[in-house]
Formats: C-alpha cells, sequence, structure tokens
C-alpha cells in the first residue's frame, strides 16, 4: 500500500510538493504543533473506517495526517481541478477546506509556529534550539518548493530574532507573553494569503456513526 495507491482509489491527485516530501522521508516537522504524518497503510484505514466517499456523503478525501486527537489533515479536490487541504474533525459534524493548496497549507502552519512557539516550551529546547530547529524545518520543507518567492519569504521569517511578544488565543483572551519571530498582527494579515476566506462548511460523518 502507497499514497499513489490512495491516489488512485480516491481519485485525488498528490501535489508535487506532498509527492516530494513523502518520497525523501516526511520530516518531523516539530515547527507543525499537533501534527503527526500518518503512513499510507494508516491513511487506508482512516478511508475504509471513515473518510471513504462511500461514508462521506460523495465527498472525497486523501488523509496524509492527523492531530493528537485523531483530527483527519486530509487531501480534497476543489472545483476547477485543484487540490486544496481540509481539517476534517473526528468529533464536528461541520469542517471545510481551509487551503486551496497544500503549499498554501504548509506556509499557514509554519506562520501558526512563528507567532507562537511556546508549545516547543513543553519539551528541552532552549529559546535559541526553538528557533533552530523552525529555521532547519522551513529549509527542509521550502527546498522542494517550486514557488522561489514564497520559499524565500518563509526562509527570511524563520530566521527573525525569537523575541518575548503579546499573543491572545481569542478576541476575548487576555495576552500571554510568548516565543515569537512575527508579531501577532503581521501573522493574521499575512495568513490572509494562504487561508480560503470563502470556504464553505460541510457536513462530515463521525467515525462512530458508520455501520461496520
Amino acid at each position: 500500500m502507497t499514497f499513489d495507491d490512495l491516489s488512485r482509489r480516491t481519485g485525488i491527485e498528490i501535489p508535487p510538493l506532498l509527492q516530494q516530501l513523502l518520497a525523501s522521508g516526511p520530516p518531523d516537522l516539530a515547527s507543525f504543533p499537533d501534527f503527526e504524518w500518518l503512513g499510507a497503510e494508516q491513511a487506508a484505514n482512516d478511508l475504509d473506517e471513515w473518510l471513504d466517499a462511500k461514508w462521506q456523503d460523495g465527498r472525497r478525501f486523501l488523509p496524509f495526517a492527523q492531530s493528537g486527537a485523531g483530527d483527519a489533515y486530509c487531501l480534497a479536490p476543489l472545483d476547477g481541478g485543484a487540490v486544496g487541504v481540509a481539517f476534517v474533525w473526528h468529533d464536528d459534524e461541520e469542517s471545510s477546506v481551509g487551503h486551496g493548496s497544500f503549499a498554501d497549507f504548509v506556509c499557514a502552519k509554519f506562520l501558526e509556529a512563528f507567532v507562537d512557539l511556546s508549545y516547543l516550551s513543553d519539551g528541552d529546547l532552549s529559546e535559541p534550539e526553538m528557533a533552530e530547529r523552525i529555521a532547519a524545518d522551513v529549509a527542509t520543507v521550502t527546498a522542494f518548493m517550486d514557488d522561489t518567492e514564497t520559499a524565500a519569504y518563509l526562509q527570511a521569517l524563520s530566521r527573525q530574532p525569537l523575541v518575548s511578544r503579546p499573543f491572545k488565543t481569542g478576541p476575548r483572551a487576555r495576552p500571554e507573553q510568548v516565543p515569537s519571530l512575527m508579531p501577532q498582527a503581521e501573522f493574521e494579515e499575512d495568513l490572509k494569503r494562504f487561508t480560503r476566506q470563502d470556504s464553505a462548511p460541510f457536513p462530515v460523518k463521525a467515525r462512530w456513526d458508520i455501520e461496520g
């Protein structure tokens, strides 16, 4: 079982950037909080038990990663032949295709890391080591990017000084000081470049609602 097999099964083409990452051996990507790559066998199991089009009213997905809670990062076809990325919640009745391409998804995840690196402080990394790890992840992934301008943009951000900045997790949340490579206002503005602003939600059938 390979991701090429899953591509043929779902009819979803694997984007070149993801194809190259899979072929090279997916990097750990500590820069992506709460992100775990799936192997092809595990992705096939998710299709069999949950995400196959026959369970999801004809909507097609190709899972390639998951959160610690079991939510799925999936390739999903868009109108016009493009392939976007959806984050399919395992315990919510609706999800959406948040990114118009796999490259946009990667950029958005890096920005989420740049604005708040506090999740890396749970390990044994010092702040200089956090910055080194982020820069290394960016260098690994951008080496496969065709868009040299976006690659240079991510590389430049990853080399910014790591400083303590205020960060709010929500509009009513109290600001907390976090290690950061970019201000939150800049993050929120730049993130718009890589997310679909008009992404309509779609229904998702939960795994436990599917009959065996």
